[in-house]
């Protein structure tokens, strides 16, 4: 069962799995000091960065499925 989803801003993505920070920086550059990434989703910053959204949340989900084991 996916944790993280498209919807959640990539601020409340790196809070709830902080090693995301190595999928979000590979897709969308330098997120954790982006002023917007408190307000920008996930689909969002896919869209804005022209990248699969679901790619980027299965990447992320594959990691915070292994911090939950």
């Amino acid at each position: 069962m996916q944790k993280i989803n498209k919807k959640m801003t990539i601020h409340e993505v790196l809070e709830k799995c902080p090693k995301s920070d190595s999928v979000l920086q590979k897709h969308f550059g330098f997120c954790a000091g982006c002023p917007g990434a408190k307000l920008e989703t996930v689909a969002l910053g896919a869209h804005l960065h022209n990248k699969d959204v679901n790619q980027i949340i299965t990447e992320i989900n594959e990691i915070y499925n292994q911090k939950e084991k």
